[in-house]
């Protein structure tokens, strides 16, 4: 099968899972050995870390070789100002180019946690060149994917004063359904409810619908026939309110009801996330529906939805206080600290090819990225809750790493 994927005026034809058998492997790191042996091939950060947004120093003792297995390992500890946990960092001692790089690991398991595998010239780059981060992947718990390749030489000054730089931050959920029919065992009847979530990143609510007690509710991903059946979110008597909206897309808070799959909400991308309905009048429920995620319109996941909700606590109010009416964790759906993956990405002149268990989700142009790179392996805590919120259960978790391979292609 072929995947066609269609680039300014270039159309490149790509395969959609990757045959190994058409790439060299020229050199890999299995990790099968002592742990003093980790200096052979890699340089350990020891010491604070200097991004504004990571709440962990970084030393070799938090990178440990035992089993065949890398971890690098999260801790509780404050070794250095204003950073109040400690885990591991470690980049190849050797540089690489143009090819096909893979890693298979497990993610830590717990919120907060950047679990990274990624591509940096730490040796710099010739004059004329820039200085590209590539991010394979920055995965945070429980199953969120984050690729991202940054132009660190070509800087700005924003109206606020803040330095930034061009990049192509994507968040990718591939495990998980967009579409969540809440069917009540009993009905209730109530003036509020409520949905609340910690997603690390923004929610995207397309339909959030309400209905009667029935013997047949509507498919969740379909446009809403109300003519056919009562959806008291499009009551007269209905008032909206969340938490807020994302203020870098063209998104009303209206939209989460509006009775158009084609609009969202999307919620900022800090802290909880909610969305109230209330009426004048009580109303007696029997099941509650919403869509979310972003469609992807284009490219290998087209059809596909990302920025999946990773969790959700449904409630109503009693009219004395908040019950709890149904809850949904997408770890129990996909969990990457509890399961090996492999994440790869493909680089050549033009592309970048992006794959997840050798199935090809993404790819990009490629406009900056020409240097040779070393290799990257990063486990963060970030703070403003970017990879869900930052708690005690962080403590103990670690990112392991089985191994890491590097391929060019045959001729």
């Amino acid at each position: 099968m072929l995947v066609v994927v269609l680039a300014s005026s270039t159309v490149l034809a790509q395969e959609s899972q990757l045959d190994l058998k058409k790439w060299k492997l020229e050199w890999s790191d299995e990790f099968n050995y002592k742990n003093s042996d980790l200096e052979n091939n890699w340089i350990s950060q020891n010491g604070a870390t200097e991004n504004e947004w990571v709440l962990s120093s970084r030393w070799r003792e938090n990178a440990v070789v035992k089993n065949g297995v890398l971890e690098l390992l999260s801790k509780k500890e404050t070794r250095a100002e204003s950073q109040p946990w400690t885990t591991g960092n470690i980049w190849s001692k050797r540089t690489f180019h143009y090819g096909y790089f893979e890693a298979r690991y497990k993610y830590a398991g717990a919120y907060g946690t950047n679990n990274s595998f990624w591509l940096w010239p730490k040796q710099g780059v010739a004059a004329g060149q820039k200085a590209c981060e590539i991010d394979i992947n920055e995965g945070h718990y429980p199953n969120i994917i984050n690729t991202n390749v940054h132009n660190w030489t070509d800087t700005y000054t924003l109206p606020n004063g803040q330095v930034s730089h061009d990049d192509n931050q994507l968040h990718h959920t591939l495990d998980g359904e967009p579409g969540h029919n809440i069917v009540l065992k009993a009905p209730i009847k109530t003036t509020k409810i409520r949905l609340r979530s910690t997603s690390p990143e923004s929610i995207h609510i397309h339909e959030f619908q309400v209905f009667p007690p029935a013997t047949k509710y509507p498919n969740v991903m379909s446009p809403l026939d109300s003519t056919s059946v009562t959806n008291y979110a499009l009551a007269k008597d209905t008032n909206l309110k969340t938490s807020g909206v994302f203020d870098k897309l063209p998104s009303k808070e209206s939209f989460a009801i509006d009775n158009r799959l084609d609009t969202r909400w999307v919620s900022g991308k800090h802290g909880l996330k909610w969305l109230e309905l209330s009426w004048d009048t009580p109303k007696e429920i029997g099941a509650i529906q919403f869509t979310n995620g972003w469609l992807q319109e284009s490219g290998p996941s087209l059809g596909k939805y990302r920025n999946l909700i990773t969790d959700y606590t449904l409630e109503y109010f009693d009219g004395k206080k908040w019950k709890l009416i149904s809850q949904y964790d997408a770890a129990d759906v996909a969990d990457y600290s509890s399961d090996w993956h492999t994440y790869g990405m493909a680089w050549d002149q033009d592309y970048f090819h992006f794959y997840m268990d050798g199935k090809l989700y993404y790819s990009m142009r490629n406009d900056v990225c020409f240097s040779e790179q070393t290799i990257l392996f990063s486990l963060a805590i970030l703070k403003a809750e970017i990879a869900g919120p930052v708690t005690d259960a962080i403590n103990g978790t670690s990112m392991k790493i089985d191994y890491v391979r590097y391929y060019t292609r045959k001729k």
